[in-house]
């Protein structure tokens, strides 16, 4: 555990940003990424988001799932030095299971050819997740750039990530509750022919789906399953490299109560399983402009009631909104408070201010990284 960002740019070979959405994780992703490449290290910056606005403050036309390199022209026209190269790529969730399937599976043109596969390569709960956890094994195993920096995909929790790998390995586990096992001892018990013989045994499936959808997805179970070893095995690695001291996971936040306890959440849950904290970046705290009180008051009184006393209603308005403010500026600053006295003696929690300004280049990421 490092002093600053820096430290952790400096010393670790990943940087995972994890955090629900909406909190600014790619943005931060990209910060982190360019602060990289100024301080001379090589860096990868993996994205889920395909914001035009975000690829164009990279100098990007679009995001493409190949490494694009962010070229020295882009740096010296936002006044920066590049040191060590940069890349962006998003991540292809779909490509990315097709690899795994090609890697483990015993006939993977089968699987790759099923009706089914799409719906369970995109939606199986965890899958986005844990297809992100297995690129960045992949490119931290091929050692091509000093740091990898990891923007996860959006969650409505942002536990989800951890709990990935072990959410596809119950759709794949052979336990005596799982589907897949079940339709494979029937599948050997009974045999097809059998199962579309007996119009007993599919009188109520079939009522539903159809006797030949429900051959069909037994089928794709069972070649599914042919996956298992090789995943879990694969699995393991992945969760492995996720407790190694060459990682570390930044927690972003928003200053709303909620948003901290489930960053909270997730830094607990980190330490029981002896997994890298890296930093917490509470992000957009609300800026302070100034006193609320009685002298405010007076202020605005002068400045809008004076030479014109029609605006006293306006000035009053005005004043409700600017106190009404105020209290959240002091309400976000309890929060801030409240997640330094929940961490443990060194850990290290970062307050970046609303940033006013729209990124649209490099010079607006790297204005928000010094933030940081």
């Amino acid at each position: 555990m490092g002093d600053s960002i820096d430290d952790l740019i400096r010393t670790r070979r990943t940087i995972i940003c994890v955090g629900p959405g909406g909190v600014g994780k790619t943005t931060t992703s990209a910060a982190i990424a360019l602060r990289a490449a100024t301080m001379g290290r090589s860096v990868l910056v993996l994205t889920v988001d395909p914001a035009h606005r975000l690829a164009n403050s990279l100098g990007l036309s679009a995001f493409e799932t190949e490494q694009q390199e962010i070229g020295e022209d882009a740096f010296k026209a936002a006044g920066l030095e590049r040191n060590a190269p940069m890349h962006a790529a998003m991540l292809d969730t779909q490509r990315t299971f097709d690899t795994i399937v090609h890697r483990y599976a015993t006939e993977p043109d089968k699987i790759l050819k099923s009706r089914f596969y799409e719906q369970a390569s995109t939606r199986l709960a965890g899958s986005a997740e844990y297809m992100a956890m297995e690129k960045l094994y992949e490119l931290y195993t091929e050692g091509e750039h000093d740091l990898i920096v990891l923007d996860t995909p959006p969650t409505v929790h942002a536990l989800d990530f951890l709990d990935a790998p072990d959410r596809l390995q119950s759709f794949m586990n052979q336990s005596t509750d799982g589907l897949v096992a079940k339709s494979t001892r029937t599948l050997g018990r009974l045999g097809l022919g059998f199962l579309k013989a007996n119009a007993l045994i599919l009188r109520g499936v079939g009522r539903f789906l159809g006797t030949d959808l429900f051959i069909d997805i037994l089928n794709f179970l069972n070649d599914f399953k042919s996956m298992y070893a090789g995943f879990v095995d694969r699995a393991s690695e992945v969760k492995r490299l996720m407790r190694s001291d060459e990682v570390a996971f930044v927690i972003l936040t928003g200053p709303e109560r909620a948003s901290v306890d489930e960053g909270l959440f997730f830094y607990r849950r980190l330490q029981r399983e002896g997994m890298p904290f890296g930093a917490f970046v509470m992000n957009r705290l609300r800026r302070s402009f100034g006193p609320t009180d009685d002298a405010l008051e007076a202020d605005f009184k002068a400045a809008f009631v004076s030479d014109a006393p029609e605006n006293a209603d306006l000035a009053a308005r005005i004043l409700t909104n600017a106190r009404n403010y105020q209290t959240l500026v002091t309400r976000d600053a309890r929060e801030l408070e409240r997640l330094k006295q929940e961490l443990a003696e060194g850990d290290l929690a970062v307050a970046v201010q609303d940033f006013e300004e729209d990124i649209h280049d490099l010079g607006g990421l790297h204005r928000f990284g010094q933030l940081l």
